[in-house]
C-alpha cells in the first residue's frame, strides 16, 4: 500500500473533507478502510463502502455486493474521476496540523477522591472563602457532590442543592478545611459508637486508625444485621403459614358448602380465585379459556333445589361460559366423594 498520512478523507459534495473522528476498520483484503458518522469508508477515494451498523457483516455485504472485485472496479472508478484523496497525495500532512489540540479547560482537574482513592475530572464551579468548590465534570443535576480540595484530595461536602449551607459551613471555619477535617478525626475516635470517616483519614494519613477504630462498630453491625435478617426470615414463615392456614380453611370451608348443598362465593383467596383453587385441589383439568372466566366473571355456585341440580351465576359484565356447567358437575361429585372416602376411613 502507498504511503499516506493519518488524516482521513471523505468525499461529499464533489470535493475530499478531512474528518477527524475517524478510526481504521481491519479487514482481510489490505484495504485502507475507516469507520466516521455510522459508516464506513475506503481511504484512497473517500469512497462509503457499507454503513457501520452491518460492519460485522461485512464479508456477507461485500457478497451480496460482487465481492472484492467489484469493489476494487467501484474504487478504481472513483479515483479516475476525482483522482486520489489528500490521505495519499499529502502522505506528510498530520492530524495536528489540521487539527490542532483544543486549549486546555483551566476549570477541569485530574484529581483523586479522598474516599475511594480513586481519580475523576472534577469541574470548578465556584469560589467560596477563597476555597475552590467542584463537582465531578459531566454531573450537572441539583443533587451532584460538591467537592473542596484538601491535601491534595478532593473531598466531598454536601450536595450541589443544599451549596447555601455549604457556604456557612466554609464560613464558619477558623483554621480551614484539614482542621476541622482532623477535628471531626479525633472526635469520632474518641466516641466507640461513631464510625471514623475514611475520607478524613485518607487525607490525615491515619487509615489504619480508622479501620482499627470501626472494626469492632461493624462487626457489631454486621450482627445487627444479621439478627434484623433472622426476624425477617421468621416474620415471613409465619405470614406463610397464615397464609396456608387461611387458603386450608377457605378451602375446607367451600367443599362443606358443596356437601351440605350451600351457596360458595367465588372469594379471593390470597390473590386466586377460591372455585379455581377447588379445580386445582381436585386435580379437575379445565381449559384455559374456561379458567379465565372462572377467575374473571364467576359471582358463585348454588344448588338450584327448584330444579333439583347446581348451577352458577356470573357478573352481568361478562358473556356466559358454554362449557362451566360440565365442569362444575366434575367438581361437586369430586368433593363429595371426597367426603364419602373420608366417612369410609373414619369407620
Amino acid at each position: 500500500m502507498a504511503k499516506h498520512s493519518n488524516v482521513y478523507y471523505i468525499f461529499t459534495n464533489n470535493s475530499f473533507q478531512a474528518v477527524e473522528h475517524a478510526r481504521a476498520y481491519k479487514n482481510n483484503y489490505g484495504l485502507d478502510l475507516f469507520t466516521h458518522d455510522e459508516k464506513v469508508y475506503e481511504g484512497r477515494s473517500g469512497l462509503i463502502v457499507v454503513n457501520s451498523k452491518t460492519a460485522a457483516n461485512f464479508e456477507t455485504k461485500l457478497a451480496s455486493n460482487g465481492g472484492i472485485d467489484r469493489l476494487n472496479e467501484l474504487i478504481n472508478a472513483q479515483i479516475a474521476r476525482t483522482g486520489e484523496s489528500p490521505r495519499y497525495t499529502q502522505p506528510n500532512e498530520r492530524k495536528d496540523e489540521l487539527f490542532p489540540p483544543r486549549e486546555k479547560d483551566e476549570d477541569v482537574i485530574l484529581a483523586m477522591d479522598a474516599y475511594d482513592k480513586m481519580k475523576h475530572f472534577y469541574r470548578r464551579f465556584h469560589i467560596e472563602h477563597d476555597i475552590a468548590l467542584y463537582t465531578l465534570k459531566n454531573e450537572d443535576d441539583e443533587h451532584r457532590m460538591v467537592y473542596a480540595e484538601c491535601e491534595s484530595y478532593m473531598l466531598a461536602l454536601d450536595h450541589h442543592h443544599r451549596l447555601d449551607e455549604i457556604k456557612k459551613w466554609l464560613a464558619g471555619l477558623e483554621n480551614g478545611i484539614k482542621s476541622e477535617v482532623e477535628r471531626l478525626f479525633n472526635q469520632s475516635l474518641t466516641n466507640p459508637q461513631k464510625y471514623a470517616n475514611y475520607a478524613h483519614a485518607n487525607i490525615l494519613n491515619r487509615f489504619d486508625e480508622a479501620k482499627a477504630h470501626n472494626e469492632p462498630i461493624l462487626e457489631a453491625r454486621r450482627h445487627e444485621n444479621e439478627k434484623r435478617d433472622e426476624e425477617y426470615k421468621e416474620k415471613l414463615a409465619e405470614q406463610e403459614n397464615e397464609a396456608k392456614e387461611r387458603y386450608a380453611h377457605a378451602i375446607k370451608a367451600a367443599e362443606q358448602g358443596i356437601m351440605n348443598r350451600h351457596k360458595v362465593h367465588n372469594s379471593e383467596i390470597d390473590g386466586k380465585s377460591l372455585i379455581m383453587q377447588l379445580f386445582r385441589e381436585h386435580e379437575i383439568s379445565v381449559p384455559l379459556k374456561t379458567q379465565g372466566w372462572i377467575i374473571g366473571s364467576l359471582y358463585d355456585i348454588y344448588f338450584d333445589a327448584k330444579d333439583d341440580e347446581w348451577t352458577y351465576q356470573y357478573y352481568k359484565t361478562s358473556k356466559n361460559s358454554t362449557v362451566f356447567q360440565k365442569y362444575l358437575l366434575l367438581l361437586v361429585e369430586a368433593v363429595n366423594s371426597k367426603k364419602h372416602t373420608e366417612e369410609a376411613d373414619s369407620l
